[in-house]
């Protein structure tokens, strides 16, 4: 899923001529600022994180016949907890990932295209991404704060395997932009225990901190 949110950002990134750094020559450079869960979120909800990550992606660009680079900086927290799955045990089968990038905005025109996508079209590049989710439906939307602000959720259904079984998994999406970047936060986990996950997705939303630029 990493992966993929990444290469997305790159392949879609487009060039305004209003960027002084690219006129000049000189390498342009957008960066974001991390997004996480606290600390007392996480003990409060049993997850634990797994993974903290900052990539550097540059991309050539020609502007006026000449080449230019951009450089994007970009976060992502992973969080797992494990979960019983009764034949194949206890596995960590509850995962809440946070990815920020930065809006890139210049002259009053977005460059990152994550700014602007739907929860619908992210899903798909997440579905195809992480750990290939199958059969992904969308089932419905929800409000819940996130930063301050209430944040339109959407969930969805799809089927995935885990060690040799296939599992109905359900995952939220939320994507919006907070103090100069976009936040998009995603969780999974098995469909089965959706009265019991639901409840601590919405905590982890809510303990989300992110500073911005």
């Amino acid at each position: 899923m990493r992966k993929g949110i990444l290469t997305l950002l790159v392949g879609l990134l487009v060039v305004s001529s209003g960027c002084v750094g690219l006129i000049t020559g000189e390498t342009v450079e957008f960066d974001s600022a991390p997004a996480s869960v606290s600390d007392s979120t996480l003990e409060e909800t049993g997850y634990e994180q797994s993974m903290a990550d900052e990539q550097t992606i540059e991309r050539t660009v020609t502007v006026a016949g000449q080449e230019r680079t951009i450089r994007v900086t970009n976060h992502i927290r992973q969080y797992e907890r494990g979960i019983d799955l009764g034949p194949v045990g206890d596995v960590n089968a509850g995962r809440f990932i946070v990815f920020s990038t930065p809006s890139a905005s210049v002259a009053g025109q977005t460059l990152n295209p994550a700014a602007s996508w739907s929860n619908e079209r992210l899903v798909e590049e997440v579905a195809s991404r992480n750990d290939q989710i199958n059969d992904v439906q969308f089932e419905r939307n929800r409000s819940v704060d996130a930063l301050g602000e209430s944040r339109e959720v959407a969930v969805f259904s799809g089927t995935t395997t885990i060690e040799g079984q296939e599992v109905d998994v359900l995952l939220h999406l939320t994507s919006f932009e907070h103090e100069g970047d976009v936040v998009v936060a995603v969780a999974v986990y098995p469909e089965r225990i959706d009265d019991r996950e639901g409840p601590r997705v919405d905590t982890l939303l809510g303990g989300l901190s992110h500073s911005g630029n």
